[in-house]
């Protein structure tokens, strides 16, 4: 994976956070650090977005039908 270099502005409190995690042995830099958070937030927008699109699908008038259909055991 190629990595872009760049340049962040944090609270001295947010980097000695990162220091101490890296320091414990968490994370081997700051950088991989920031990487687990972004890693963190796209996952939790992705749960985000199947939680809307089910509650979209389980909202549908169809949705009997659709139970009906899941129940019978082929996927």
């Amino acid at each position: 994976m190629a990595y872009t270099k760049v340049s962040l502005s944090l609270s001295e409190k947010d980097v000695a956070f990162l220091d101490g995690e890296a320091l414990e042995g968490r994370f081997p830099t700051r950088s991989a650090a920031v990487q687990e958070a972004v890693r963190l937030l796209r996952e939790s927008r992705l749960a985000d977005a199947y939680a809307e699109a089910y509650g979209e699908w389980n909202d549908d008038a169809d949705v009997t039908a659709w139970d009906a259909t899941a129940a019978d055991g082929i996927a």
